[in-house]
Formats: C-alpha cells, structure tokens, sequence
C-alpha cells in the first residue's frame, strides 16, 4: 500500500498493519531466509506523520516466521516484535558529500524517492531487521554432525569427534609408539 504525502493530515495518520498485503518476505537463494514466510499476520500499526525533519514514521509489528535454523537446518516458528521509529526524507535532500559520518540520530532515516511512502516495503523492512544473525530454534540446538550429517538433538550419531590438527600429527604418533 503506496500512501501519498499529500493526503498524510497534519495531525497524522494511523495505519493497522491489517489493512496491508501480507508482505513478500522471500530471501536471497541459497541462504536461511530463502524460505522465510509469515506464520502469522502482523499485528499492531504505524502512524505516518509530516514534522520539519521529513516524514516521521512511529509503530509497532507483532508477528512470527517460519525459518530455517542455522545450527540444525530446520524449520521453526521465530516471534518477531519490534517497535520503531524512521524518519523519511526526499532523496533530493539527501547528503551528496561522497562521505559523511552518521550519528546515532542517522541510524534510522530512509530516503523516499517518489512522493509516496510503501507500507508494505515497510513492514517488510522492519520485519527482516528484527530478525536475530543466527536464527535458532532452541537455545541449547546441538545442530548436525559434521561427519555425517545427523540431526545430534535426535540423538548421537556415534562419529569419532576427536580432530587432531593435521600439523601436530607426527606428534600424536610419536606418543603412541613411545606407549608401545
């Protein structure tokens, strides 16, 4: 849902996230977010207001995915809840220095490129910055085995875990052969 500025009242205007499309959420090939998809709708909403600096953008989202762990490789229901607060400005203010240091207060301004604002770019946004680096789903997942694949919070597979650097090999058989 694309809102134009020009119909953004002066004392703002509240958007539940229920109103929206249910965001594309699909990640890049090959990675745990491939697959990422809604669980469940989002809940809360945002309220769209115009101020000096540019487009004030105030809310929240309640909702879950459906994702991959990154120990076990599985697929888990992650909670996300996330309340925020962007400011948007037109890309015609935007800084044309090649570089500039950002303040705290730069962390979150996005740039608009039309007179428009997309909720659902928003939405998604929010939801995909709230997600943790290393989605797990369980605090204690012991993950695969790195022999032979098997899922070790099923059980243990029985693989030899004991790595010997390969450097440090002629050692571990000279002490055999001084046991011997």
């Amino acid at each position: 849902m694309k809102v134009p500025l020009s119909e953004i009242p002066p004392e703002g205007l509240r958007i539940s996230w229920g109103e929206l499309e249910r965001p594309h959420l699909e990640g890049p090939k090959g990675t745990l977010e491939e697959g990422m998809r809604l669980a469940s709708p989002p809940k809360g909403g945002v309220l769209l207001k115009m101020t000096k600096r540019g487009l004030l953008c105030k809310g929240s989202i309640e909702c879950s995915v459906w994702i991959h762990c990154a120990r076990c490789l599985k697929e888990f229901r992650l909670p996300i809840k996330d309340e925020f607060e962007v400011i948007y400005v037109p890309l015609k203010e935007a800084p044309r220095q090649e570089e500039v240091e950002l303040g705290t207060e730069d962390m979150d301004v996005g740039f608009l490129r039309e007179d428009t604002v997309d909720l659902d770019e928003l939405l998604s946004e929010r939801i995909w910055l709230s997600l943790p680096m290393k989605p797990l789903c369980r605090e204690d997942c012991k993950g695969l085995c790195p022999l032979c694949g098997k899922d070790l919070n099923e059980g243990d597979c029985g693989c030899s875990r004991e790595v010997v650097d390969p450097r440090l090999a002629v050692l571990k058989e000279l002490k055999t052969k001084l046991k011997g």
